[in-house]
């Protein structure tokens, strides 16, 4: 309980430091909103009631994230189609200048009823703002304090086929805009992401410790195109510009750059190289495996049954001793959300090296080619490292693989209960 209640408190200074970010005037518009809709919500509820009792429910979609709208949509389908979500009639709402990517949404269009006008989007919203008629998506990635079902659908779904996939219209599409990019016909190439502090100003002061140097890819791409491949950086202009390399094309600072090119890159790659960042799961839903290092807070994962993963290491900062991995997950850090909690408690978040990222990448290539291998002590220690994993722990139930390197290399953070 104390640990949830420390979980809320954090997002309620989040809330403040938004505020103080975004200034007076843009914080009353947003109360006026707030109050508003739930004149709305109340007014309106004899009419919710009815619409609730015949089985409309508003999918709470976070359309300004594009991780969101890549992830939860999915989540949701797949949820149906194992039968994990009762029947119902089921909408979303997307305004449009509210939306982080409109490709993105138009490929689940023919699967989710979208209201994009902004009036009625408002009206929809407040109606089901608390309560009624709503399907609360937050269960799939971002309920605090709980296992995210994201992993128990995509564990369940291994072996099945993507819900989306390209057109043939896609495809010729995104040929002559690879080629324009600079991407030689038939040539494979890796998305590449990092996370910085451009991303999200807004809320920055939160999120900090899920950043990560960008130059730390810099081996990793090199070893990529040494073995023939191609690497494409995805971000937004506010990112730090990739230095020139041979085979890595810095499409972030790219005037080419378009929605829907950002989805076709990912939905197209060999896989994507990646970290704490939402866009990774664009390339999920399309069946992309991801390998993903500098996880953090220790409880997250990547998310598909294919996909590999490295986390952050933990220090306590009194000690300067690394938290072993037991003792981060028997204990509220293994679970934080926020930086703040990170520094109350004296935890200092260490990046994975360089040499560290390269080596999940060539496992990533060398499972693809059929040339990886493991012996009986490595699935041994992969093991042991899911069995850290309780219910209520974030990625409870997930199928993905830590790295075999990183997991070699700090064998005795593994077997230890004490910080190390």
């Amino acid at each position: 309980m104390m640990v949830l209640l420390a979980q809320y408190v954090a997002r309620a200074r989040v809330r403040i430091d938004q505020a103080r970010v975004e200034g007076v005037w843009r914080t009353v518009l947003k109360s006026i909103d707030y109050m508003a809709s739930a004149v709305v919500w109340l007014a309106l509820m004899p009419v919710t009631l009815v619409l609730h009792a015949t089985g409309f429910r508003r999918l709470t979609v976070l359309v300004g994230r594009i991780g969101h709208l890549a992830a939860e949509p999915d989540s949701f389908l797949k949820a149906r189609v194992l039968g994990m979500v009762t029947q119902g009639r089921y909408f979303m709402t997307a305004p449009h200048r509210s939306v982080a990517n409109h490709a993105m949404l138009e490929f689940w269009r023919p699967h989710i009823t979208t209201i994009d006008q902004p009036v009625v989007c408002w009206v929809l919203n407040a109606m089901s703002r608390w309560l009624v008629m709503r399907h609360d998506m937050s269960r799939y990635v971002l309920k605090l304090n709980a296992s995210q079902e994201i992993y128990r659908i995509n564990s369940a779904w291994k072996g099945r086929a993507p819900l989306l996939a390209l057109s043939p219209t896609d495809i010729a599409w995104s040929d002559s805009q690879f080629l324009a990019l600079g991407l030689p016909k038939d040539a494979w190439y890796v998305c590449v992401h990092v996370r910085e502090a451009g991303f999200s100003p807004g809320d920055e002061s939160a999120h900090a410790y899920r950043n990560a140097d960008p130059g730390a890819v810099h081996v990793a791409m090199e070893e990529i195109v040494r073995r023939g491949g191609w690497c494409v950086r995805m971000g937004d202009p506010s990112m730090t510009p990739v230095r020139s390399m041979p085979g890595v094309i810095d499409y972030a600072h790219h005037p080419l750059r378009s929605d829907r090119l950002d989805v076709l890159l990912c939905a197209r790659a060999r896989f994507f190289l990646g970290n704490t960042s939402g866009i990774a799961l664009v390339s999920s839903v399309f069946g992309v495996p991801s390998a993903l290092a500098n996880l953090v807070p220790l409880s997250v994962r990547a998310f598909l049954p294919g996909d590999i993963f490295i986390p952050k290491l933990l220090r306590d900062t009194r000690t300067q001793r690394l938290l072993s991995f037991p003792a981060a997950m028997e204990s509220s850090v293994g679970d934080f959300r926020y930086s703040r909690l990170f520094a109350e408690a004296g935890i200092e978040v260490i990046e994975n090296t360089p040499d560290e990222i390269c080596d999940m990448a060539m496992e990533m290539l060398d499972r693809g080619d059929g040339r990886f291998s493991l012996d009986a002590t490595d699935e041994k220690n992969q093991h042991a490292y899911d069995a850290l994993f309780r219910p209520g722990h974030y990625a409870y139930g997930a199928a993905s693989r830590v790295g075999t390197a990183f997991l070699r290399k700090y064998l005795a953070l593994l077997s230890s209960s004490e910080s190390t």
